[in-house]
């Protein structure tokens, strides 16, 4: 497959697209209710992980770094805006973490901290395909790819797994969050 058949695939195209979306939706978190938020999510995610094991895999075509566009700040900002909506829905039990296998105590994650590290690969991988330059995009969908493999494919899961709980077992007061 030529490197230019992979940037413009339609299982990369497909990805584009729903990570774009995905990115968009988490930036205007604080726009919607608790309720609204959790729901969507529910359903941006499994697309985004289905399209995520759909990317090529090939290798990259420079050994530079790419670049990020997701600064601390910005981080920092989406992360307490999804845990204002989630509020005492942030905090979730986990035990696919590696200190767990040493650990008889539960280890406690953030829902808002697993959307915010998700973001911030998906939307360094949105900021360089919209560069335009064909490495460069080649490039971003295979770290994307490696990303996804090595830590937020898990993170969407686990984090899933958390908005099903936050949805169908805790009451989501919409009165309270409008």
């Amino acid at each position: 497959m030529e490197k230019e058949d992979i940037v413009f695939s339609r299982n990369t195209v497909e990805f584009v697209t729903v990570a774009a979306e995905f990115c968009a939706y988490v930036e205007q978190a604080n726009e919607h209710t608790c309720k609204e938020f959790v729901e969507t999510l529910l359903k941006l995610l499994p697309l985004l992980y289905i399209k995520a094991q759909m990317l090529p895999n090939d290798e990259k075509i420079n050994d530079d770094e790419l670049e990020d566009f997701v600064t601390e700040d910005s981080y920092e900002v989406l992360r307490m805006n999804i845990f204002d909506i989630l509020a005492e829905n942030d905090a979730y039990l986990d035990v696919f973490v590696a200190e767990m296998k040493y650990s008889d105590t539960p280890v406690t994650k953030r829902i808002s901290e697993d959307i915010a590290d998700i973001y911030q690969d998906i939307k360094n991988f949105v900021c360089l395909f919209q560069i335009g330059i064909n490495e460069t995009m080649h490039d971003a969908i295979i770290e994307c790819r490696e990303h996804f493999e090595q830590y937020w494919g898990q993170t969407l899961v686990n984090t899933l797994r958390a908005l099903h709980d936050v949805r169908y077992s805790t009451n989501i007061d919409d009165e309270r969050e409008e």
